[in-house]
Parts: structure tokens; C-alpha cells; sequence
């Protein structure tokens, strides 16, 4: 299994479309094997989709994210988790343990704490389509 993360230092981006960087982790039985960090800056969000189909991501654990984007990325059957913030290698402990959703943030004081605004949005922003 392959989980992208869009990356903005340490930090998951806060938009998908406007990260410089991308950490791409390879998964099997639940274990990290391999982590590798790909320049997201020369390619748009159309190519930042294609390149993601290409590395065959299954997951990808995000900030905000554009409509088009996440349509593009659900209609290559890559799962979305949306509005994340705090520390990328964080989000990735809590996507293994199966307590990542929409919305948390990942701080050291208040961790996977969801913010209901962006549960709210998110739950009817997935209804529409």
C-alpha cells in the first residue's frame, strides 16, 4: 500500500495544490519499508494527480484540498483524507493506528482533536457527489 502525504516542511501542506513537496510511503503489514520525498513545485494539480496514479498511491492524507483535484483523485480510485493539520510523520502514526479522520489535528496538546467546521463541510461536500 502507498500513502502520499503533500508536505510543506515538516508539516502536512495546508492546501494539496500549492505543496512543494510530497512524502510517498510504502506500507506492508502495516509496517513502513520504504519513504521517499518527491519536488511537487514544477507541476500543476492536474499532473500532481497524474504522477500520484502513476506511483500507484492508494491514500492520500491532505490539508485543503480544490474540488477538481478531488475529483480527479476519486475517479482514480485514491482515497482522500482531507483536512489534516500538524506534523506529517504524525498523521501517518494515526492513519496506521485507524484514528486518522477528516478534520483532526495533529498538535502536540490537543491530538486528533477534529475540528467540527471541516467535519461539517466534508460530510457535505462527499454528499453531493
Amino acid at each position: 500500500m502507498k500513502v502520499a502525504i503533500p508536505v510543506f516542511g515538516p508539516r502536512v501542506s495546508p492546501r494539496f495544490d500549492f505543496a512543494p513537496g510530497i512524502l510517498l510511503f510504502t506500507m506492508e503489514n502495516g509496517k513502513i519499508i520504504e519513504r521517499e520525498e518527491l519536488s511537487l513545485i514544477p507541476w500543476n494539480p492536474w499532473q500532481r494527480v497524474e504522477k500520484l496514479k502513476e506511483l500507484q498511491v492508494q491514500t492520500l492524507i491532505c490539508g485543503g484540498i480544490d474540488g477538481n483535484s478531488q475529483k480527479m483523485l476519486l475517479q482514480q480510485r485514491i482515497q482522500i483524507i482531507p483536512w489534516i493539520a500538524g506534523e506529517a510523520e504524525e498523521a501517518l502514526h494515526a492513519f496506521l493506528k485507524g484514528r486518522l479522520q477528516p478534520g483532526v489535528t495533529l498538535y502536540p496538546k490537543c491530538k486528533w482533536r477534529p475540528h467540527r467546521w471541516a467535519k461539517r463541510f466534508y460530510r457535505r461536500r462527499m454528499s453531493k457527489e
